[in-house]
């Protein structure tokens, strides 16, 4: 069954969440339980002796922002389920502790393929972090399959 969607729904924002300020805390926890063992992420004293001069947080930790909306509203249901397809990441500066983080997400694309199994429907949904001084941190494409 062929695709067929509002194209006018790519690029425009969907979620936009401001989140509460980093804490050190987090950070650390976070690291922690990712299993990081680089000192520059838990250990504040080897962090002023590493490239950044202090604390900063693990580059995975945009990973761990959750906006109100995982998906558009007006987005139609495009298969019974969906499952992760992948996320491609551009990490940019930095997060440090006391940094308000803002995620804003897009529909960035929606193809199919058709495999062996059938037609596949992907969508790639685009979060750009930045932190409150306008900064990007991150940029990650989330990708969606459904069948």
């Amino acid at each position: 069954m062929a695709l067929t969607f509002d194209r006018s729904i790519l690029g425009q924002e969907f979620d936009h969440t401001v989140f509460e300020p980093v804490t050190k805390e987090d950070m650390l926890a976070y690291a922690t339980a990712y299993g990081e063992t680089n000192p520059i992420y838990l250990d504040e004293a080897a962090a002023r002796s590493g490239p950044y001069g202090t604390l900063v947080a693990v580059p995975t930790f945009a990973f761990r922002l959750r906006g109100h909306h995982f998906m558009p509203k007006s987005l139609a249901q495009v298969g019974r389920a969906g499952l992760d397809a992948g996320k491609d990441v551009e990490f940019g500066e930095p997060i440090r502790p006391g940094d308000v983080l803002t995620a804003s997400s897009t529909i960035h694309d929606i193809y199919e393929k058709t495999g062996r199994t059938g037609t596949m429907h992907f969508i790639v949904i685009r979060t750009l972090v930045t932190n409150q001084n306008g900064m990007r941190v991150a940029v990650i494409d989330q990708r969606m399959m459904f069948r």
